[in-house]
């Protein structure tokens, strides 16, 4: 049995280690002046989404305190009123015990931070700019007054540039001096890159046909990608957004080449490429515009499927595995998959079989709302565009009662070609198709490759006559 002496030193060196490595998980204190509330809500930011942490209630003392065993997450987070009204964000990094307190008609002015460096320098960040910006808002107003190119304007113009020198001067310094806070990180992702030095010629001018791709190249310059916890704020999804929509032509190509060197720049870590491999997969999968279904399909094939980059979601990975491969087959410019279906007088149908320069793929049911409304639509293109353009329609009707199919052909006299999708002797269509709803439409070339899909007959006939004219060209 050990001397009692020793258990005790035992005892007391493990409490030194604990009050060393400090608490494990978080308290955070907050202290509102002038509030009502009698709870608060904390959430945390992931990517362009917000989730519910923690409630608060009023102590008797007069403060919200937010507690739990295990630390948060690092990213930023959000106050909120107990009616959802947002008080402000702060950030969670290093010391999770720490106080916040301010009143909520004027946050900025009012806040005071005990225990965090994160939120004290970001909350200065604040102040300063605010500060900066009330300095510059009466001689903006005043120069709008005055004449261009006139003494009093050049006087101003020199007061304003050496405001904004001096802002530039103090972001610099703070990137310098707290270059590993997430808060000062956040705030660097957030500032526009200075590419000025990107645009001098030899003699020193500036070449300004050189703006938009120098900008395009060092867009990302004040991004780190190597730091994960920048995907628990709203920076990330709003820069790498604003990039594939603004910067990069909507081409598949460009948009692949893109994708790839969004990926390249996260290799430095695996949990941001993880977050990007779901959160563009989403995008792309989830998105309306025609042909993006092709970049869900990108991703899934050269960086999901292969391990190049791990899922975000195991749980789901069969899920987008099927749905990609559903959809490959679907893509623009692919060659549609025939299909094979009885007519109303019993005779089959290819789809393959069908001798047009344009072929219309026509999903529809003689009970869909949509599909009343659309077949006017389809009536008035067909005439047009049948003979004028070659265009033949093959109809796949997905009603299940063949009498009030072949009653709805003839009272709306539909005169293309007219099959039942139920009497097929190749397959599903449903699936074949990825069909869930109609009325959907596939406009497909002499050759039946895919051109279009899911648009309505307007759509596809404007898109046939600027083909028609570009071919022209």
């Amino acid at each position: 049995m050990k001397p009692l002496r020793h258990i005790l030193l035992l005892i007391a060196i493990i409490t030194a280690v604990a009050a060393i490595a400090g608490p494990k998980g978080y308290r955070i204190t907050v202290r509102l002046h002038n509030s009502s509330d009698t709870a608060l809500l904390m959430a945390h930011y992931f990517g362009d989404k917000q989730y519910l942490d923690d409630t608060a209630y009023l102590s008797k003392q007069g403060a919200y305190i937010f507690s739990g065993a295990e630390p948060l997450k690092e990213g930023m987070y959000i106050i909120a009123g107990q009616n959802k009204n947002r008080y402000f964000d702060f950030f969670v990094a290093g010391s999770q015990q720490f106080e916040l307190e301010c009143d909520p008609n004027d946050v900025t002015g009012t806040m005071k931070v005990k225990g965090s460096d994160e939120n004290k320098v970001f909350n200065d960040y604040i102040l300063y700019l605010a500060g900066k910006q009330k300095a510059i808002e009466p001689l903006n107003k005043r120069l709008k007054e005055l004449k261009p190119g006139s003494d009093s304007a050049a006087t101003l113009n020199r007061q304003i540039e050496s405001i904004d020198k001096e802002v530039k001067g103090y972001m610099s310094g703070l990137f310098s001096k707290y270059p590993d806070l997430l808060s000062v990180k956040f705030v660097k992702a957030n500032n526009e890159p200075d590419i000025s030095q990107y645009l001098k010629r030899p003699d020193g001018t500036t070449d300004s046909t050189r703006l938009f791709p120098v900008y395009k190249q060092h867009f990302f310059d004040n991004f780190d990608f190597s730091d994960p916890r920048l995907i628990y704020t709203p920076v990330f999804t709003s820069r790498i957004d604003r990039y594939l929509k603004n910067l990069v032509v909507p081409t598949s190509d460009s948009l692949q080449h893109a994708i790839d060197l969004l990926f390249d720049m996260a290799s430095g870590s695996r949990e941001t490429q993880k977050y990007l491999g779901w959160y563009l997969s989403l995008k792309y999968e989830t998105s309306e515009i025609m042909g993006h279904d092709a970049l869900f399909v990108y991703i899934v094939k050269n960086y999901l499927e292969p391990g190049k980059v791990e899922w975000y979601y195991p749980e789901v990975k069969d899920r987008v595995l099927k749905r990609a491969n559903k959809l490959e087959p679907l893509l623009l410019g692919r060659q549609a998959p025939d299909l094979i279906l009885l007519d109303t007088l019993n005779q089959p149908h290819s789809l393959n079989g069908v001798k047009a320069r344009y072929t219309l793929l026509f999903f529809w049911e003689s009970t869909c709302g949509h599909c009343k409304q659309e077949m006017p639509n389809v009536l008035k293109f067909y005439e047009e565009f049948h003979k004028k353009y070659d265009v033949e329609i093959y109809g796949v009707s997905g009603d299940t009662s063949m009498v009030k199919w072949k009653e709805y052909i003839r009272k709306n006299n539909m005169p293309w070609i007219n099959v039942n999708g139920y009497l097929s002797l190749k397959g599903n269509y449903h699936d074949i198709y990825d069909i869930h709803s109609t009325p959907v439409m596939y406009l497909l070339d002499e050759n039946k490759k895919i051109l279009a899909k899911f648009l309505l007959s307007e759509q596809i006939g404007d898109l046939i006559r600027k083909r028609e004219e570009a071919l022209k060209k």
